[in-house]
């Protein structure tokens, strides 16, 4: 997700320098597409495959998704272009998200799932809140329309927060299981410790 993080600063970015920097766009698209085909080959390392590592179809799918990338830099103009691969991406990490719940479901909290598939709400307010602003408002883009803005951007808030809660619940109940597994001494481990003389032994 360390991609989508710098994606989202540097769309902010761009916002604040008035929509006039471009590359800080176009590096935006650059890392939402790196970020959703990480998300998916992530997933897929995940799934229990029976005949092939999933290892490998991740290194596959890595490069193939690479290499659709630089062929649509080559033949189009602007980065733009990777915007329907990173599409691509992210909906199979979604259904590639559900089959990894299915098989292990303590590797995520149903919350993050949820707040996973909540970014298809906020892509699709953010659509119809540009038609309005471009559309019917006839301004240049919705960055300029500052109620739809906030509106459409507070769906993407809930959608984080869905999935930065339901990690914190899955933390929480994994520590207790950890402590157990690791036996006595983890539990112990605050327990006041008794020095003895160097001359005396520890059995009578």
């Amino acid at each position: 997700m360390l991609p989508h993080l710098v994606a989202g600063l540097l769309v902010l970015s761009f916002h604040a320098s008035g929509d006039r920097v471009q590359w800080l766009l176009e590096g935006s698209r650059l890392m939402t597409f790196l970020g959703s085909l990480s998300l998916l080959c992530a997933t897929l390392l995940m799934l229990r495959i029976r005949r092939i590592p999933s290892a490998w179809l991740a290194l596959a799918l890595l490069i193939l998704g690479l290499t659709w990338g630089l062929s649509r830099l080559w033949v189009a103009d602007g980065l733009s272009a990777l915007l329907p691969g990173a599409n691509l991406a992210y909906l199979g990490f979604l259904v590639l998200l559900l089959v990894v719940h299915r098989q292990s479901p303590s590797l995520f909290s149903p919350w993050s799932i949820a707040g996973f598939w909540f970014l298809l709400v906020f892509v699709a307010g953010a659509i119809a809140a540009t038609r309005v602003a471009t559309l019917q408002r006839g301004l240049p883009s919705l960055a300029h329309a500052d109620a739809l803005h906030g509106a459409s951007e507070s769906l993407l808030s809930v959608s984080n927060f869905l999935i930065a809660f339901g990690a914190y619940r899955r933390l929480r109940l994994a520590k207790p299981q950890s402590a157990i597994k690791a036996g006595p001494s983890a539990l112990d481990a605050s327990a006041p410790v008794i020095d003895l003389p160097s001359n005396q032994s520890t059995i009578p």
